[in-house]
């Protein structure tokens, strides 16, 4: 069997994941601090120290590279809230006790990095119709997470009935302006946002 051809101690398959996430950490950068809007692949290219030609083994163009840093980031976050919410939910949790964990890791995941929220929340709005359709379909995903959760609450008894699914949308929607309005506001803290999100949950999705 040919051993695979090593070109300063990494093989082919390194390298090229090596490239691609040198490529999405330069887009978090970027995108995440100048704006996608003027970001260019050229610019990408430059923070990264790669070429063009490299570029386009990787995507098909700028707006690909946005979307798969969109995804992993929607991706990471709601595994977050999933996992919080499963060690939340013990024999004797309360209602707030699972609302707070899961509210929680999502705040906290965003947090984290501001790149990663201007990215999901402001840059990746509006940039064509087709990524419109995309989020639309992401979002549907975290509405589906979200019910999947509410249906393991009222299994456990932490919840009495089940909601409306366009509840869940109306949630989702509140969120990411409440995610914005904290960011481009200095006075406004993560435990401001979560206390809203708790409000509208406690009081609101969940009556």
């Amino acid at each position: 069997m040919t051993e695979p051809r090593l070109y300063r101690g990494l093989s082919m398959q390194d390298r090229r994941r090596d490239r691609r996430r040198r490529f999405l950490d330069s887009a978090i950068e970027l995108f995440g601090t100048q704006g996608y809007a003027v970001t260019s692949v050229a610019a990408v290219c430059r923070h990264a120290v790669l070429s063009s030609r490299q570029f386009y083994e990787e995507f098909n163009d700028r707006e690909h590279l946005l979307r798969t840093v969109y995804d992993q980031t929607e991706d990471a976050a709601s595994a977050a809230v999933v996992a919080a919410v499963q060690a939340a939910f013990t024999d004797d949790s309360s209602l707030d006790a699972v609302l707070d964990a899961g509210v929680g890791a999502f705040i906290d995941y965003f947090s984290a990095d501001p790149r990663l929220t201007r990215i999901c929340f402001i840059e990746a709005v509006g940039v064509s119709p087709e990524f419109e359709e995309h989020r639309a379909t992401r979002r549907s995903q975290w509405g589906e997470s979200l019910a999947a959760i509410a249906d393991t609450g009222i299994e456990r008894g932490v919840l009495s009935g089940g909601v409306d699914a366009l509840l869940w949308t109306g949630f989702i929607g509140a969120v990411n302006a409440v995610i914005v309005e904290q960011m481009n506001s200095p006075d406004l803290t993560a435990e401001d946002t979560l206390r809203v999100m708790r409000a509208m949950l406690r009081r609101g999705v969940l009556g």
